[in-house]
């Protein structure tokens, strides 16, 4: 078993890995115990709603991974090309290349509660808002922006799928190449 953890950011940190790699039906109670070291009335004790606060609070960092790390590179004062290639960046580590499913592909294939699928939107809605703001500043019109932004992630999660199945990450890789090609490249 782990070693005890030091902080609620912690025990996240260890659900968001059991919840990606398993989904929310697949995350068994002893799965999350084991990998957070907690008994499972320790993990009711900081969840008193169970596995669906959990998954909660999974997509609750989800989201601020993405206005961090993906909303917020959006934003910064470089050149486009230089932030399309740091979101590129972002996402390639988050997803090994594409070979690591996403959480939140993960919990939208699930039977979850309502707030839970709330959440998801939540965390859909701003990584959307992220790629689609990109999208704006190459130049391409409002209406395709907003469609090229939900496609494009509807194609990342598609190609995480995919990789699951088949081992390719080609996929994956293009359409990170697509998200660059926004700079002109």
């Amino acid at each position: 078993m782990p070693a005890p953890l030091a902080s609620k950011d912690e025990i996240i940190d260890r659900l968001f890995t059991v919840f990606r790699d398993h989904g929310f039906e697949g995350a068994s109670l002893s799965d999350l115990s084991r990998a957070t070291g907690l008994g499972k009335s320790s993990l009711y004790h900081h969840f008193p709603n169970g596995k669906t606060q959990m998954a909660e609070a999974v997509l609750e960092r989800a989201t601020s991974v993405i206005d961090s790390d993906i909303a917020g590179v959006t934003k910064l004062g470089i050149p486009l090309k230089a932030r399309l290639h740091k979101v590129v960046a972002t996402l390639e580590q988050m997803y090994a290349g594409g070979r690591t499913a996403c959480v939140l592909g993960q919990l939208a294939s699930s039977n979850a509660s309502a707030e839970v699928r709330q959440g998801l939107r939540i965390a859909f809605d701003h990584w959307i808002g992220a790629i689609e703001s990109l999208a704006l500043e190459s130049g391409m019109p409002a209406e395709r922006a907003h469609h090229f932004s939900r496609d494009w992630i509807a194609w990342v999660q598609g190609s995480l799928v995919m990789q699951a199945a088949t081992g390719e990450t080609a996929s994956f890789q293009r359409a990170m190449d697509a998200l660059v090609a926004l700079s002109g490249e």
